[in-house]
């Protein structure tokens, strides 16, 4: 019996050295059309990136990657479909292709290409993108509603609302108080903050700032919520010290009027999960479903918000940062701002 085993196993172990040792990794190759949009009410030119996914069973990717034949199409008819309350076209733009510069990578640099058009969308309103490839394929479409983005609703700049890290009365630090309100589909927004400066050398003067992170949100619900940050005013000064080296002998700095900005980026719920589902792994979870709301394609047709909110620092404020890093008796801590 011991001998019949040994037998079947022979023969079972070269019969596995006779069959084919060639596997076949990749799946039959089809195609696909990518294409990347993001709609901005806020900008004055729209851009659409648009290629072709690619494969080589002879050649490796990378070296595919930097042949912009294989990235780009010969001739497309791209447009732009605003829709009204009953998704009827009422107009449509022509998007026009583009060369646009790129930074190094596994791509090619030789021909990076866009199309964009210089028409103004509205917020609250829905666009469609269609590609023709004009080969009698299929078209590729993609439909996106423009994000009305976030509200910054305190401080209140509308009320002459100024941003305030000092107490009046004791002239201490204190924390400043946001609020936030987001529009319907908003799926995620962050803020940051801007402190502008005007750094004098000479008769020379250029505009200078800083920029210090407030919050990110993920806006779950999708409806019109408001949102409550409270900033540890300490972070403020924190970021002069770090960005604005203390000197003896600096260049003089002047602290403007209105030299904040409140600067709010929103994208709508498409682009959220798009980025969620699209990101590094950081879990545990090796494998997620992929994501797309792209018609016969493969990408993102979504929307986006940015919201430049000019505020002026309060008088306490500026004082304070006069008195602490404009006097010469505190050089440890001098970085030569006055009035």
């Amino acid at each position: 019996m011991r001998l019949i085993k040994v037998i079947c196993g022979m023969v079972f172990i070269s019969s596995l050295f006779s069959c084919e040792n060639e596997v076949v990794i990749n799946a039959e190759f089809e195609e696909k059309t990518f294409a990347l949009g993001l709609l901005d009410a806020g900008s004055d030119t729209q851009f659409v990136k648009i290629t072709k996914t690619f494969l080589d069973n002879e050649t490796n990717a990378i070296q595919l990657a930097q042949d912009p034949n294989n990235l780009y199409y010969d001739s497309l008819e791209v447009t732009l479909n605003e829709l009204n309350t009953t998704n009827t076209v009422v107009k449509s733009f022509k998007l026009t292709k583009i060369l646009r510069p790129k930074a190094d990578g596994l791509f090619t640099t030789e021909r990076n290409e866009a199309y964009y058009t210089d028409s103004i969308v509205k917020e609250n309103t829905t666009y469609t993108l269609t590609i023709d490839k004009l080969d009698g394929t299929a078209i590729t479409s993609g439909k996106a509603t423009v994000s009305r983005g976030v509200v910054l609703v305190e401080p209140d700049i509308r009320r002459s609302g100024k941003i305030s890290f000092i107490d009046p009365r004791s002239k201490s630090i204190i924390d400043e108080r946001f609020e936030f309100t987001t529009t319907a589909n908003v799926g995620e927004f962050s803020a940051r903050m801007i402190f502008n400066y005007m750094e004098i050398i000479n008769v020379d003067s250029v505009i200078k700032s800083i920029e210090i992170p407030l919050t990110s949100i993920l806006n779950t619900s999708l409806n019109e919520t408001n949102y409550v940050f409270i900033f540890d005013g300490q972070k403020f000064f924190t970021a002069f010290e770090a960005n604005i080296p203390s000197s003896i002998n600096p260049p003089k700095r002047l602290v403007l009027d209105k030299g904040m900005d409140v600067i709010v980026e929103a994208a709508d719920a498409d682009y959220a999960l798009y980025r969620d589902v699209n990101g590094p792994i950081d879990g545990l979870a090796q494998t997620r479903p992929d994501y797309t709301n792209i018609t016969n394609g493969i990408g993102l047709f979504a929307s986006r918000n940015l919201k430049v909110n000019k505020i002026s620092l309060s008088g306490d404020t500026k004082n304070y940062i006069i008195a602490t890093y404009g006097d010469r008796g505190n050089l440890s801590e001098y970085r030569g701002f006055e009035f």
